[in-house]
């Protein structure tokens, strides 16, 4: 499923290629990361676009995506798991 992230003066098309959430297990003994859960997620930007100071789009290459894909891969994580949990509650 396609998501979009807007950072700065970016408008990134993401693409979630592989999503781990393994919630906490108060009974797991035997590792710190099943005790206290953790997540994981590999994303790649599949399109952008970039706004000028008049608000004209431009297409970015596969390339800048790339680079901006590295440069707000936090951002771009953060953005994505708030995207995710909201739909996770819009189902329930």
């Amino acid at each position: 499923m396609p998501y979009e992230v807007n950072i700065d003066q970016y408008c990134l098309q993401c693409e979630v290629t592989s999503l781990l959430d393994v919630p906490p297990n108060s009974e797991a003994t035997t590792s710190d990361w099943d005790a206290c859960g953790y997540r994981e997620m590999e994303f790649r930007v599949v399109s952008a676009q970039v706004y000028d100071e008049n608000g004209v789009s431009t297409d970015v290459g596969r390339n800048a995506c790339a680079a901006l894909a590295e440069q707000y891969a936090e951002f771009i994580e953060a953005a994505l798991w708030r995207q995710i949990e909201t739909e996770r509650q819009d189902i329930v």
